[in-house]
């Protein structure tokens, strides 16, 4: 009965969190849209720029997930234990870069500030309430090295479109403003912090399925 009321929460909050995360990516390009054909772009441009951020990606792996948990309640494909906890490390990275590296560096105002919360703070707490949720005890330590292949691969996918069209969506990841030494430093360092997380999540998630198993 407790495991049906868990599944119960967490379809609900997929629910909530696909029309959230959906809103926030419609919101998130509508704006870049507006920015970018003010200046000539084209929306296949807007389009391509859109794709460049880990954080966008990161949003639309995560709705895309919630969309999945809310139709069908098992732990397949995207809901595989395994790819969910790729999803929440991944996202609560998001957030947790983004306050300590990037959000001092600009003001976003109106709209942008609403689509900013949305995608960096809104829907990685309410992706981190459904991770909670959810069935506990069915991922391994392993595993934490499948989860940090989505930054791995985002960084090797940064730098190579960042040399095709000269755009770096951030600044310790941009040669052009930092050495390719530190560039390098600056990716694996934060790949390795992302690792730790991973790891971390592990752990918690072992700890909340022997609480739920003693109680």
């Amino acid at each position: 009965r407790r495991r049906g009321r868990g599944l119960s929460a967490a379809r609900a909050l997929a629910g909530g969190g696909a029309l959230l995360g959906l809103g926030g990516l419609l919101l998130q390009y509508i704006l870049l849209h507006e920015s970018m054909t003010a200046e000539g772009a084209g929306p296949l441009d807007v389009l391509w720029r859109f794709s460049g951020y880990f954080t966008l990606l990161t949003n639309t792996l995560v709705t895309l997930l919630f969309a999945r948990a809310a139709l069908r309640d098992d732990a397949r494909g995207l809901n595989a234990p395994h790819v969910e906890l790729m999803a929440v490390t991944s996202i609560l990275f998001v957030c947790a870069v983004y306050n300590v590296l990037l959000a001092s560096r600009w003001n976003p105002q109106e709209w942008q500030l609403v689509a900013d919360v949305i995608v960096h703070q809104a829907v990685p707490g309410l992706f981190a309430l459904y991770w909670l949720a959810r069935p506990h005890g069915r991922i391994g330590w392993a595993d934490a090295g499948f989860a940090a292949l989505w930054p791995f691969a985002y960084a090797a996918y940064g730098l190579k479109r960042g040399a095709f069209d000269g755009f770096y969506p951030y600044f310790f990841m941009n040669p052009t403003m930092t050495p390719w030494a530190q560039v390098a430093v600056n990716m694996a360092g934060l790949v390795a912090v992302f690792g730790v997380g991973a790891l971390a999540m592990v752990a918690l998630d072992r700890w909340l399925a022997r609480r739920v198993k003693g109680a």
